[in-house]
């Protein structure tokens, strides 16, 4: 069994330890931060089309 690798990312100053490859935008969601997002779907390749889900990091 793989041991996953967590990183540590710091949004809008609050802590969240997440497995390495996570989106930010996934990120930002399990501590409660909603960023928009048009195509994000678990089942879906990111397109990024829009724009709408462009964050600054």
């Amino acid at each position: 069994m793989r041991k996953v690798a967590l990183v540590t990312v710091t949004i809008d100053g609050q802590t969240v330890q997440v497995p390495e490859g996570t989106s930010v935008l996934d990120a930002a969601r399990s501590i409660g931060i909603n960023i928009p997002a048009l195509c994000h779907d678990p089942d879906l390749t990111p397109v990024g089309a829009c724009r709408l889900c462009v964050v600054e990091i």
